[in-house]
């Protein structure tokens, strides 16, 4: 017993000093981002260090920061829908300290021959979908032979019309 606390109290000895070390070891980057028309804050500003996978994006207020930075000498990106891109580079950062960076985006207007493609993927199985649903899309409807909803709802697998009424999964007219 008297043996295992004292290994104990020795590997606690060795350990707490490279904790300590391993904690000094890093800086932040800090700063607040406004539009340089308005001076108003820009919210949802996307910075990032160049290069690397560290970034933040602003608050509300503008304001931002990027946490646990090994000491160097960075290029720092802010970019916004909108806005110019704005590139600093040789931003110090040193162990222990907050190096303060401020951005002034310019607005810009996106040209006639720009163009933002965003493309987003469904899932072809949704886990945690707990009931059946049917999805239709806008080109599924254009070719469908129909006028109106309850026309849709009747090409529809689990709905029944009979006598004018509208049965869904085997309820009544009035239920869904």
């Amino acid at each position: 017993m008297k043996n295992t606390a004292r290994w104990i109290a020795v590997a606690l000895m060795l350990l707490t000093p490279v904790y300590a070390l391993m904690a000094a070891t890093t800086g932040k980057i800090a700063g607040r981002i406004i539009d340089m028309d308005t001076n108003e804050p820009l919210p949802a500003v996307n910075v990032v260090i160049v290069g690397t996978t560290l970034g933040a994006t602003t608050d509300l207020d503008g304001n931002y920061f990027i946490l646990n930075i090994p000491p160097g000498s960075y290029s720092v990106k802010a970019s916004m829908v909108g806005y110019k891109e704005v590139t600093v580079r040789n931003v110090l950062v040193q162990t222990d300290l907050t190096s303060r960076l401020d951005f002034d985006l310019e607005p810009t207007i996106l040209e006639a021959g720009e163009e933002v493609v965003v493309v987003a993927e469904k899932p072809l199985i949704e886990k945690d979908v707990t009931a059946s649903r049917v999805t239709t899309t806008g080109a599924n409807l254009a070719r469908m032979p129909v006028d109106e909803m309850e026309d849709i709802l009747s090409l529809t697998a689990g709905a029944v019309e009979e006598d004018g009424n509208l049965h869904i999964r085997g309820g009544r007219n009035r239920e869904v």
